[in-house]
């Protein structure tokens, strides 16, 4: 029988915590786990299939640096639930999470949890441990399929595809359902270490290039009515993105982003009263940054009670 749910969880390095969340997501009713061993050095995939038969393995190999969005996509394309649940390899489920959210997620509604609510598991208040459940994802397969899944160009920690299908979403009309924090037992500490090993990109430049180029593609879905942009294009907005990304360098507090988006000869230039004439549109975008510090805090301020985005 055709399971209700898929969860999809990505592992590259993060063995240990698997073996404390993977019991859980086995125990959620009417569903199928698919773990995606996406070039595990600790070989996640054989772990997995040795000691928890119920789940399915997708293996992706030959990969030295960590795409959790490639590592969803991945899993997403042999997932047979009608909806998808992405849940990291760090998140302990409650029993009842998935009834929960099967009760309450309609159609044309994705749900995500909250900033707020997401704090109460940070208790080393580690800044990137603030965003530790911001990634949980549950959606229509459907949907997702629709949207071209997670946006794999982006590259780094910080770089936000995750924040990007949810925009995206946003736009063409679907509905945020909020989670109930309640749903998840506990979150699997670790420090930034743990996040960082297996990105080669910076959290700085990784959070810059996301941001410059989640913005230009925002305007254009919009201005196109689309909900994915042409693979090309996005390549060559991320190159600009990146290329942007790296002039932050701390020697200058204003960067800015340009990408030529059409480029052709226009067919009748006599009537513009030359020779020849041609059309062009590009898109600028500019960050400019106040008061810089010396050095990026590590931990959150008691008391603090909001985090940039990613």
């Amino acid at each position: 029988m055709t399971p209700k749910f898929s969860i999809i969880t990505t592992c590259m390095g993060r063995l240990e915590h698997l073996k404390e969340s993977l019991p859980a997501m086995l125990a959620q009713p009417d569903c199928e786990v698919i773990v995606v061993d996406y070039s595990c050095p600790q070989g996640t995939g054989d772990y997995v299939a040795e000691h928890f038969p119920a789940a399915r393995v997708v293996r992706v190999e030959g990969r030295e640096v960590f795409s959790n969005w490639a590592a969803r996509n991945a899993g997403a394309a042999q997932a047979t639930g009608s909806i998808l649940v992405f849940c990291d390899a760090d998140t302990v489920l409650r029993a009842d999470a998935l009834t929960w959210i099967g009760a309450r997620l309609k159609p044309g509604m994705f749900a995500h949890f909250e900033r707020k609510s997401t704090m109460q598991f940070n208790t080393s208040r580690l800044r990137l441990g603030f965003n530790q459940l911001r990634g949980f994802h549950a959606l229509p397969a459907q949907a997702f399929r629709r949207f071209g899944g997670y946006d794999d160009v982006l590259e780094g920690y910080a770089a936000g595809a995750d924040t990007d299908l949810e925009i995206r979403l946003s736009i063409f009309g679907f509905k945020r359902l909020a989670l109930d924090p309640g749903l998840v037992e506990r979150v699997v500490e670790h420090g930034n270490e743990d996040r960082f090993r297996n990105h080669k990109v910076g959290i700085r430049s990784s959070y810059a290039a996301g941001y410059f180029y989640r913005k230009a593609k925002t305007t254009l879905v919009r201005m196109r009515r689309r909900p994915n942009l042409p693979l090309p294009l996005r390549r060559k907005m991320y190159e600009a993105a990146k290329q942007a990304a790296a002039a932050l360098d701390g020697s200058t507090n204003s960067v800015n982003f340009k990408v030529d988006l059409e480029h052709e000869p226009i067919g009748m230039p006599l009537q513009l009263g030359f020779k020849k004439a041609k059309f062009k549109m590009s898109l600028h975008l500019n960050i400019a940054g106040e008061g810089a510090m010396e050095e990026i805090p590590t931990h959150i301020d008691e008391g603090a009670t909001t985090e940039p985005r990613s």
